[in-house]
């Protein structure tokens, strides 16, 4: 047994339901019998699960219920190329002990709320909607909420009657759900309202978007789709909150640079390139301002940070050493990142790197966001185990918003322009 990770308690699990054909449901109560931590409905748990053969590994998952004072549960997708939630489908049962640590996040509903809330949600991202539902059914939160989620057919729909048994309950609460494709035995206004996909149209035909608050979440399409048509029509972004799992592209991006190789540190022979000495090469990039060049552990924390990342984030360097690579990521983001990460650290495999520039929101010391394109390489030691992460950031916010007007630009000029 692993030695239990720093400020975590052991939970076991007690239970075990299929939800759907891909996601099952793992209720997890603290091993000693007391009530777990107070969550809110919404903010998700990191677990370390111990994975015999495969060592441990860190996982970030969304409590899928509401705080009840006796347990937490996660609602798990199954996924061919995801290690731990294979292992958690095919071989996590009744007794199985992970070390926890307290829950976290701020897709949380306003507390307390002063607009009608609409909830969208596509596939696993339902999750934190089901325990934000539950929440609101034993404590409504004063407005209505139209929780309108997309599926692909009944097989694949989680939650399903559990939701439509938590708005019984609570008058105040809409349920519409949308079936891509529907199954020959799925029945319109049983198991479903709406043949079809969820599209922003219907959306903004059939919510408050001059007064709603907006709870997003889903896969990288569904979110971009969804909250770029609600900017465009005017909505805040103060109403706007989202949580997606997917890749960590910038939402509001439609042409993210592709980057599917993998990068590895390699040892060099070279001890001097052109007559230069390759450590001053090296120390003179490390000393640069202009660019961040941050390296980070097999955990995450930060171990170097150079004069450019001050000037990029805003923080020195004896307030980042240390500290989690959180402090530079915006906090709907964090989630999808650290199970990127970890799955990077455990496998020695990257989409990124040999060139490939990957873009991203960042988070400045004084909260402010801003675009990022960067590429990593693997530390390695002498056994090929991958020991961290070294990382070079560009902010080209300046550009991307002028890209951004651009393309408003044009949209307009199109608008303008005689049909055929």
């Amino acid at each position: 047994m692993n030695s239990p990770a720093s400020g975590t308690r052991r939970f076991v699990l007690a239970s075990r339901h299929a939800e759907s054909d891909v996601i099952t449901s793992f209720v997890l109560r603290p091993a000693d019998g007391a009530p777990p931590p107070t969550h809110r409905a919404g903010q998700h748990l990191t677990l370390w699960a111990d994975i015999p053969g495969d060592g441990r590994h860190k996982r970030n998952y969304t409590i899928s219920c509401a705080p009840n004072g006796e347990n937490w549960r996660i609602s798990v997708r199954r996924q061919e190329e995801g290690r731990v939630s294979k292992w958690l489908h095919d071989h996590a049962a009744p007794g199985t002990e992970f070390d926890v640590a307290d829950a976290a996040g701020s897709f949380v509903l306003p507390d307390p709320a002063t607009a009608p809330v609409v909830m969208l949600s596509a596939g696993v991202g339902l999750t934190p909607m089901v325990a934000m539902l539950e929440q609101h059914a034993a404590a409504p939160v004063g407005w209505p909420i139209h929780f309108v989620h997309g599926a692909r057919d009944g097989a694949s729909h989680a939650f399903g009657p559990h939701v439509r048994a938590l708005a019984d309950q609570a008058p105040d609460v809409t349920v519409t759900t949308f079936y891509s494709r529907p199954r020959p035995e799925d029945r319109e206004g049983r198991d479903y309202d709406i043949s079809g996909h969820l599209t922003p149209e219907w959306i903004l035909a059939n919510t408050q978007a001059d007064a709603a608050d907006y709870f997003v979440c889903g896969p990288l399409d569904f979110l971009r789709e969804m909250i770029g048509a609600l900017t465009a029509a005017g909505v805040p972004t103060s109403r706007l909150h989202y949580e997606f799992f997917g890749p960590v592209e910038d939402l509001f991006d439609a042409t993210p640079t592709p980057a599917p190789s993998s990068s590895i540190a390699a040892p060099h022979a070279a001890t001097t390139i052109g007559g230069f000495n390759r450590a001053d090469i090296a120390d003179g990039l490390l000393d640069s301002a202009a660019d961040a060049v941050i390296a980070s552990d097999r955990e995450g924390m930060i171990v170097l940070w150079n004069a450019g990342a001050t000037r990029v984030f805003g923080f020195t360097q004896e307030e980042a050493l240390g500290q989690s690579l959180d402090i530079i990521i915006p906090e709907p983001f964090r989630q999808r990142h650290w199970d990127g990460y970890h799955e990077t650290v455990s496998t020695g495999q990257s989409r990124y790197g040999a060139g490939d520039l990957l873009a991203v929101p960042g988070l400045t010391k004084a909260g402010g966001r801003i675009s990022l394109e960067f590429t990593i390489v693997l530390l390695k030691d002498d056994g090929g185990r991958v020991t961290g992460m070294a990382s070079v950031l560009r902010d080209v916010t300046k550009r991307f918003e002028e890209m951004r007007a651009l393309k408003k630009d044009l949209a307009r000029l199109e608008e303008r322009l005689p049909g055929p």
